[in-house]
């Protein structure tokens, strides 16, 4: 037999889930049109980029809000009963609350704040019901406040937004009818009531009447020693200090979300405040939605986008928002919870007799290791996933680094490798503030800045026949390489220096082996041939679809052999692996590894993976036997290779390689070339520049040229 209880809160839970979903399925048909897919990866990308300076900034914030709860608690239980648990205790409970706040619909959540005094310390349900409904009342005052202070700002500097004041009158008024309520209305429902059941001649119903209006009673007594404590300017006090920590805390959220990911969407104080007062009435509605999600973003959404912002940016910006706010609160509510289970278990005979029970230290002391241990593991689990998914712009460029001898990439030791022969290499860097392209003749050309577009661009790919570059540059200032969604292709002709723009939404572009058409990725998940000389566009593969892997699993790097019947990738997202794929859809998988690149004539792969000097290194893979073969890992400081691209003429490998910091949009990345075949000391370097060098491609002219 099924609790009722318990059936009654799961199917709250369930219904909670299936309005946010549905909430959140139109918000994204709206803000993405219909683009679901899209969704998780970028809000996976732009969590994990968020600093953690800024993560912490909210858990200060956080724990200073929840102090300031705990103040204004115990100041109002002090007026109605003596048997007050310690602060700590109420602490505990309080943060344990914030966590459960959302969980169901309506608030009611924060009724585990009443739930956990009586049954851990046994506060009277009225008492502690009392407070609960003070502290709500004085939030809306304080609220208040800030919305008249955020007027009287937009008075002084810019334009009122005219809906604030609606929203400060509706505040206004919801805390006169609440405290119309609580107080003479309380009072006054007890007296009519009583006058009206004493008539009653239902033994059964006058008895269980009576029994509810006593408990009215003791919250209208609770509520009456509380107004006359003396205690409202303290209250007051302490709720504009909650108020303030916690908008502090989700703007430093906020900031991080949006300078990182959104430069373009203001952040100032006020306007900022707006959208997080709109989500916060939007999650405090009464609709059955669970952890309020969908509603928060909407409400938030709405402010924003009438603000400038776009219905993209405003839905990833409010969603990621909520989720990293509930996973700190979460997590410290977790903690709060377990440490109070801890504290009360078995302390029931003292917490009934007034005291809080005797803290158990030996039982704490292993829940808190354990807490210890488990923050740990997150913390070094989200170091993790930062440094493999960084989505930050770089905030430092480098300077120029003396050559060392014998390895400066210029005079004896780079033209006896290149035996005569004369050709380019591009790359993109950062060296001058953003990611442009950069050009460098070899054996003996200096390296010269070849893009100047305000936008990052990256991966640049020489044409066949060496007269032209594809490369993919992002449509907002910066965008990392892991975003698959922020890129335009685009062509330069090296000799007019003309470009012209191929594709929308293309990335990571290659060449077919006769330059007449060029592959890219698309969202990710689709293979594209773009041909060159009608326009057209051919999805060549797509995940879910003609490719036989699940639908939610990414493309990366897509690279075509030079016959173009196979494209070899890099699969993320539900399957984490390499892979050749072949052009009806076939997959053969090829282990771990990234970034796999053909030899000229096809007859091998080059791909990275883990197991060298400074954990990179470079293998040479079979692609009918599908064996790989440790083939190259580079001596000296320099060690942690990437970026692997075989010259055109087959005996020749440009590579990137960094002293073992891994970010590709960020680390030192140095740029080598070594002759095939010869011990890897011999490799010359070809940069020397302390900022970020990455995706190389040579060109070698032929021997008439």
């Amino acid at each position: 037999m099924i609790n009722p209880t318990i059936f009654q809160i799961v199917s709250h839970i369930l219904v909670g889930i299936g309005v946010s979903a549905g909430l959140l399925a139109l918000l994204i048909h709206a803000g993405l049109s219909g683009q679901a897919a899209e969704v998780f990866p970028r809000l996976y990308a732009i969590v994990t980029s968020i600093s953690l300076g800024f993560i912490g900034l909210y858990i200060v914030a956080s724990l200073l809000r929840t102090v300031l709860q705990t103040l204004r608690y115990r100041l109002i239980l002090r007026s109605s009963t003596s048997a007050l648990p310690g602060f700590f205790h109420i602490f505990l409970v309080t943060t344990s609350r914030n966590m459960f706040i959302d969980m169901l619909p309506s608030r009611l959540g924060e009724l585990s704040y009443v739930a956990m005094l009586r049954r851990g310390y046994q506060v009277p349900v009225a008492t502690g019901l009392s407070s609960l409904a003070l502290a709500f009342l004085f939030d809306l005052a304080a609220l208040g406040v800030l919305i008249a202070a955020i007027i009287l700002y937009q008075l002084v500097t810019v334009e009122v937004q005219w809906w604030l004041l609606g929203t400060a009158l509706l505040v206004l008024f919801a805390f006169l009818v609440g405290t119309g309520m609580l107080f003479p209305g309380l009072s006054e429902f007890i007296r009519l009531s009583r006058r009206a059941t004493a008539q009653w001649r239902w033994r059964s119903g006058k008895k269980l009447a009576e029994k509810g209006l006593n408990f009215l009673e003791e919250l209208s007594q609770a509520l009456r020693h509380a107004r006359e404590a003396g205690i409202a300017g303290r209250v007051m006090f302490y709720s504009i200090g909650v108020r303030i920590t916690k908008y502090l805390g989700l703007y430093c959220l906020f900031y991080g979300i949006v300078g990182t990911n959104f430069p373009e969407v203001q952040t100032n104080f006020a306007a900022t405040l707006m959208a997080l007062l709109s989500a916060e009435a939007g999650a405090s509605l009464p609709l059955p939605t669970f952890m309020g999600f969908g509603s928060y973003e909407t409400g938030g959404m709405l402010t924003m986008i009438a603000l400038g912002a776009t219905r993209e940016a405003s839905l990833l910006i409010m969603l990621s928002l909520h989720l990293l706010t509930q996973m700190v609160d979460y997590l410290m509510g977790g903690l709060a919870l377990l440490a109070f289970m801890v504290l009360t278990f078995k302390g029931k005979e003292k917490a009934a007799s007034g005291k809080a029970a005797a803290i158990p230290w030996l039982r704490l002391a292993g829940a808190l290791l354990f807490c210890a241990a488990v923050a740990y593991f997150l913390l070094q689990e989200y170091r993790d996933l930062r440094t493999q998914r960084a989505m930050m712009p770089p905030t430092e460029f480098g300077q120029a680094v003396s050559a060392e001898s014998g390895q400066a990439g210029q005079g004896p030791s780079l033209a006896a490798m290149l035996q005569g022969r004369k050709g380019f290499m591009v790359w993109s860097s950062n060296r001058s503030g953003n990611h442009d392209l950069w050009l460098q003749d070899l054996p003996d050309g200096t390296p010269r800045q070849l893009t100047t577009h305000p936008h990052a661009e990256y991966y640049p790919r020489v044409s066949p026949d060496g007269g032209k570059i594809v490369f993919s540059r992002a449509n907002k200032v910066w965008a990392s390489h892991r975003d698959f969604w922020s890129w335009d292709l685009v062509l330069l002709d090296l000799a007019t220096g003309e470009e012209r723009e191929l594709a929308k939404d293309a990335n990571v572009p290659t060449w077919s082996a006769d330059g007449r058409k060029i592959y890219f990725q698309r969202d990710g998940r689709q293979v594209v041939e773009l041909d060159l000389v009608g326009g057209r566009e051919n999805v060549v593969l797509e995940s879910g679809k003609n490719v036989q892997i699940p639908a939610d699993t990414w493309l990366g790097l897509p690279n075509f052999s030079p016959r173009g019947d196979r494209v070899a990738l890099t699969l993320s997202g539900a399957l984490r692996t390499t892979a050749i794929i072949e052009r009806n859809g076939r997959v053969h998988f090829t282990g771990n590894g990234c970034q796999l690149a053909w030899a000229p004539d096809g007859s091998y792969l080059i791909k990275v993976d883990h197991g060298g000097r400074q954990q990179n290194v470079l293998y040479r893979l079979d692609p009918e036997k599908r064996e790989a073969v440790k083939w190259f890992d580079a001596p000296g400081e320099f060690s942690h290779e990437y970026f692997p691209r075989i010259v055109n003429t087959g005996d020749l490998l440009v590579y990137g390689a960094s002293s073992g910091d891994h970010e590709h949009d960020k680390a030192d990345y140095e740029l080598f070339l070594w002759q095939i075949g010869q011990p890897p000391e011999t490799a010359v370097r070809l940069t020397f520049h302390s900022g970020n060098d990455n995706w190389p491609d040579i060109y070698l002219y032929p021997a008439q040229h």
